[in-house]
């Protein structure tokens, strides 16, 4: 199952940059100021020491001053969403879509997380009050908002032509997929270049993981409105994935890689059933499968900012115990799921690092026979107890030099 997280939300042509005097700045140019640097929004938020609006701003200010309160604003609002706090998220987009009408970063972001929630009338809206000051926004700002607009008018046409409709679908069989897609996906084109998409996942994850599936596997596409239709009364958070024996996902009309990414995590999860006769141990098989769509993404590993959040946790006694994500996540939501998720991938990573290809035996141990507690033991030398304990003392020592990190008080 996947949670959205909201992740890279600015088009990817502006870039974030830190003058010499400490300034940030939002540009597409190559340097906007001379000597700046390059950063992330990790980089950033670790140079403000994580207040995420940075240092407070002096009476007077001038417009580049404003720009980067703006800037700031944006951000810490991006954060609050992707650390579940999605109220806040959303409050701070609204006032500052309110407050900056010319400003096209924060409606873009607006709409993405509304449309997510498939919220496609709010998402709309969003988009709407951007365009109408189209001849103040950048040229390029405005691009994005009119292709991601187009998008959200299609799924709503899609949403609204449901009444006594049946949804037409379409199928593709290959040897190791038998894939079904709704009409609005109509022509073999695109059944075959998705079914390329599946052989790369499927192929990666033998490199990975060692393992293929003994009989072909069913993937089910669908266009954003049709999915929320079926599965949003599912689960507790929004979703754009998941597995039941078969692979069910979000699809655009064009396959791109955010599809590559999505079919990597459920492919995951249908080895991991087969393997192992279940979903369980559910933070196991949760965090294999994000750590790979993560490396899909091209963000292989935890970011700092990611440890620093599981090292919050353990200081603020909100501390998942692995113990407690053995059956499944269900009860948590917000935060809580998302940090659910963290661990479990902090896990995997932590697996890898210290013991290298310890995933894939843990996969042929189950597969062999063993229960997966005997499987853990066999391949990592850890019982869940200390696995956890390890997980534990890696985070406090990514943060040696804070004389916090070291407590074990919970």
């Amino acid at each position: 199952m996947l949670v959205l997280v909201v992740a890279a939300l600015l088009p990817s042509e502006v870039a974030i940059w830190v003058d010499r005097e400490g300034h940030t700045w939002l540009s597409d140019r190559e340097s906007p100021a001379p000597g700046a640097e390059r950063v992330t929004p990790e980089d950033l938020a670790i140079r403000w020491e994580n207040r995420r609006l940075g240092a407070p701003l002096p009476r007077g200010t001038s417009s580049s001053n404003d720009d980067d309160r703006y800037l700031s604003a944006v951000l810490a609002a991006r954060g609050d969403i992707q650390r579940g706090d999605l109220q806040s998220g959303l409050r701070t987009l609204r006032r500052l879509q309110r407050d900056f009408p010319t400003r096209a970063e924060a409606a873009l972001l607006l709409a993405r997380v509304e449309r997510h929630r498939g919220r496609l009338e709010p998402a709309r809206e969003a988009l709407d009050g951007v365009l109408s000051t189209a001849s103040r926004v950048p040229e390029r700002w405005r691009e994005a908002a009119l292709r991601e607009r187009a998008e959200i008018d299609q799924e709503l046409v899609l949403a609204r032509a449901r009444d006594g409709q049946v949804w037409e679908t379409h199928s593709l069989e290959s040897q190791h997929f038998l894939l079904t897609y709704d009409h609005q996906f109509a022509g073999r084109e695109y059944g075959e270049q998705v079914v390329e998409v599946l052989e790369q996942a499927r192929n990666q994850m033998e490199r990975q993981l060692g393992r293929t599936l003994s009989r072909p596997l069913e993937v089910k596409l669908y266009t954003r409105a049709h999915y929320l239709e079926a599965y949003q009364h599912r689960f507790g958070f929004a979703t754009v994935g998941f597995y039941d024996g078969a692979i069910h996902v979000v699809s655009a009309k064009r396959p791109r890689n955010e599809l590559y990414a999505l079919v990597v995590h459920e492919y995951v999860h249908a080895l991991f059933k087969e393997a192992t006769g279940s979903h369980q141990p559910f933070f196991m098989n949760e965090g294999i499968a994000d750590r790979a769509e993560e490396a899909a993404r091209g963000r292989p590993q935890l970011s700092r900012e990611e440890w620093r959040r599981l090292l919050d946790a353990l200081r603020s006694d909100e501390w998942l115990p692995l113990g407690s994500l053995v059956q499944g996540f269900s009860g948590l939501k917000g935060a809580r799921a998302l940090l659910a998720y963290l661990e479990s991938r902090a896990a995997i990573e932590l697996l890898e690092a210290r013991r290298p290809g310890s995933v894939a035996a843990f996969l042929a141990a189950c597969a062999s026979g063993q229960t997966w507690q005997d499987a853990l033991r066999t391949a990592t030398g850890w019982d869940t107890a200390g696995l956890e304990r390890a997980l534990q003392d890696e985070v406090r020592s990514r943060f040696a030099d804070d004389p916090l990190a070291s407590s074990r008080d919970r």
